[in-house]
């Protein structure tokens, strides 16, 4: 399946396009469960995080971009690299180490990158994408290049290290054409999200480096 991109809102009217969404969602889910269920055999070395039940983020927040626009995922990234445009084949083959991945077998699971496709790769450390996205974004600017953007996603225990503020505080300073992606599952690894972050919403941070949020 290729990319694909909302520019206008009716298609959420669109039912063949709603049914695209819902399949790129399930595919998700179904590479998922596979994958883990190799990694249970011992067929996949490292570790692996998956992003089930958070189909949605990944899938929908890649409707809105296009092909051109840059991309960073999380260590759950196999769900936002699929929605984003990476072949499911090339993506199965890294998590298994082989040379027809999109790292040459080199990055594994958690380092899935596809520059065809603006997935400038995924980051095994918390709050990592954000510095990335920054000199993403001043490429675009730089070579203003109209309408294209980066998206950038991070968890709700990243939204408490440091490298996401100076990211937030950088992009708004300099005005960088970037989409910071919340993806919050509740959880900072074992910890409720709301023990440790005082703002109701993490959106709510926002408001301190003059970035719209919803």
């Amino acid at each position: 399946m290729e990319g694909f991109n909302v520019k206008d809102k009716s298609l959420l009217e669109n039912k063949e396009f709603l049914q695209e969404l819902m399949e790129r969602m399930m595919l998700v889910h179904t590479f998922e469960e596979r994958a883990f269920w190799l990694f249970g055999q011992g067929l996949v070395h490292g570790t692996m995080h998956l992003s089930i039940g958070e189909e949605a983020t990944g899938v929908g927040t890649s409707a809105a971009l296009t092909k051109d626009d840059y991309m960073l995922a999380t260590h759950r990234g196999h769900g936002q690299a699929l929605g984003k445009g990476v072949n499911v084949n090339d993506m199965m083959a890294e998590i298994l180490g082989r040379a027809t991945g999109t790292n040459h077998g080199k990055g594994g699971s958690m380092h899935i990158c596809d520059f065809d496709n603006g997935i400038l790769g995924a980051n095994v450390i918390v709050g990592g994408n954000g510095p990335i996205a920054c000199g993403a974004g001043l490429s675009i600017k730089m070579q203003n290049i109209p309408n294209r953007v980066c998206a950038a996603f991070f968890g709700d225990g990243a939204s408490n290290r440091g490298s996401f503020h100076e990211a937030a505080n950088v992009s708004s300073a300099w005005k960088l054409p970037i989409i910071f992606v919340n993806e919050n599952n509740g959880w900072a690894s074992t910890t409720p999200y709301q023990t440790t972050t005082a703002v109701e919403n993490i959106s709510d941070y926002a408001a301190a480096y003059h970035m719209p949020a919803k």
